[in-house]
């Protein structure tokens, strides 16, 4: 169970920042032991409105505020950001817990990069922000089992937690789950599309494959069945969806979305090699 107590702070406030933090504060954390350090007077405008949590300018705040630093800003300005903190860290008795959520960013380079503090990273996505979330993560050697137990509880406030014991895995975690919502909003967007085109109005149009999914989703969850038994239960012979069915697998869906998954997790490694050791 989360500290009611944590103190978290988040440097970065775009959208995965504003995902987590709307997670914590839908989980019933205060807003009160919450900051967010952002450079944008609007944004920071913004998530004070929105949210009624601190907000600040310098970064250095963050250090003095947080028992847990979360990391939200674009892979290329991890660096830059460890460097700003490196020194404010070292003068503490006890050092923050790092959390970096940059996709191709690995503990290691955070570790380094900030002056060896204790680092997690971790591979939240989208539906963070209503509880329903999934983020992968990784303890670097630095990391203590209780500052593991803090980050995991810090992270299950907003989702299921996957620990992953071999850095090396995280690209697939970034493919699998932090790049797969967009995955299934283009599929829903492109179903209902095809709906309005056909003359359903566009409100329902949007229901249909909204709840549909959402069906789909549960049924799956709270059966545990295979997707593969659960699609023949759908998949009548001769039936109407055999011809959608059929329509995909000719045009090789499988081999679609492997293709897009692996150019999405070494896109992930690209990072990895680029940002920070360079």
């Amino acid at each position: 169970m989360l500290d009611p107590n944590l103190k978290v702070a988040f440097i970065g406030g775009g959208s995965m920042a504003k995902a987590i933090l709307s997670g914590l504060i839908f989980s019933g954390h205060s807003p009160k032991h919450i900051m967010v350090c952002t450079p944008t007077a609007k944004n920071r405008t913004e998530i004070a409105e929105n949210f009624q949590v601190l907000v600040e300018h310098d970064n250095l705040k963050a250090v003095a505020f947080a028992d847990i630093i979360i990391l939200a800003v674009k892979p290329n300005m991890i660096g830059t950001v460890c460097d700003e903190l490196r020194e404010e860290f070292a003068l503490r008795n006890q050092p923050n817990i790092l959390v970096s959520v940059a996709a191709g960013i690995n503990s290691e380079q955070v570790h380094q990069a900030s002056g060896n503090s204790r680092v997690i990273c971790a591979m939240p996505n989208l539906p963070a922000a209503v509880g329903q979330g999934l983020t992968g993560l990784h303890a670097h050697e630095s990391a203590s089992q209780e500052d593991i137990k803090q980050v995991n509880d810090l992270m299950s406030a907003v989702g299921e937690t996957m620990w992953i014991n071999n850095p090396h895995h995280m690209p697939s975690i970034v493919a699998a789950a932090g790049s797969s919502p967009a995955y299934f909003y283009l599929f829903m967007e492109a179903m209902e599309k095809s709906a309005i085109a056909q003359g359903l109005p566009a409100h329902q149009a949007h229901e249909a494959v909204m709840q549909s999914a959402l069906g789909a989703v549960s049924l799956a969850k709270q059966t545990g069945t295979s997707f593969s038994q659960l699609r023949g239960q759908v998949t009548s012979p001769k039936g109407t969806t055999e011809q959608g069915i059929k329509t995909f697998l000719q045009r090789d869906i499988e081999g679609i979305v492997g293709e897009a998954m692996i150019k999405v997790a070494n896109r992930s490694r690209e990072l990895e090699q680029s940002h920070i050791s360079s």
